[in-house]
């Protein structure tokens, strides 16, 4: 039975799919601001329902930002 067949990624997958760098991984896992990571005999994986969860918290978030920096007057961010 593979991960992919259990509905949960490796840290690798789980970076790749969002387009992160392992060490940005760290750097979110150091704040706390990573996904909930099930441990397996010291193995990490993430479920595809927590990073769906992380992913929409973090949308959340921004969506609130920019309508926070929006209420301020910011400029917006042109890339």
């Amino acid at each position: 039975m593979t991960p992919q067949s259990l509905d949960v990624l490796t840290v690798s997958e789980f970076c790749e799919a969002v387009g992160i760098s392992r060490s940005t991984w760290h750097k979110l896992k150091r704040q706390g601001n990573a996904p909930a990571i099930v441990n397996i005999g010291g193995i990490q994986r993430i479920r595809r329902e927590a990073i769906e969860t992380w992913l929409a918290e973090n949308e959340e978030r921004a969506t609130a930002d920019a309508a926070h920096n929006s209420a301020e007057g910011a400029e917006p961010l042109h890339v």
